[in-house]
């Protein structure tokens, strides 16, 4: 009996791990595995470009220190965390951060997200409309 309920223990705690990594779907991809390059994982932040159209972008996200506090004036933010345990701070408040946890960012909040894994966090973003690259105005 004590056997069977170590047994069930072990498989509890193993199912309940983060996973290292998902399979993000796209109808013509599926990126599986994604392993960072050695430069990928020297960087405070590192982002991959998934998908782009009029409408919305897609990235990858590696984040090992910390962002800035900004705003995006022109873009709504959905953000997924993939793995590794971070925060994310608003104005006047902050809130931990799982893997599952979805975050959703409209356009003129200020925030910034905060690695506090040993190693990095890795989230999945969703840029409405899709990123150009500079609607990140810093906090004064």
């Amino acid at each position: 009996m004590k056997s069977i309920l170590y047994l069930l223990i072990g498989l509890f705690l193993v199912a309940c791990q983060p996973r290292e990594s998902v399979r993000l779907i796209y109808p013509d991809k599926i990126y599986e595995h994604t392993e960072w390059t050695e430069d990928e994982t020297k960087k405070e932040i590192a982002i991959r470009h998934l998908h782009r159209n009029a409408d919305s972008s897609t990235h990858l996200i590696r984040l090992k220190g910390k962002e800035f506090p900004h705003f995006h004036d022109h873009h709504n933010l959905t953000v997924s965390v993939i793995a590794g345990t971070s925060v994310i701070h608003f104005k006047d408040h902050e809130v931990s951060l799982l893997p599952g946890d979805v975050i959703h960012i409209p356009k003129g909040t200020l925030h910034w997200a905060e690695n506090m894994d040993p190693v990095a966090s890795v989230a999945f973003a969703v840029f409405s409309p899709a990123f150009d690259g500079k609607d990140r105005r810093k906090a004064e």
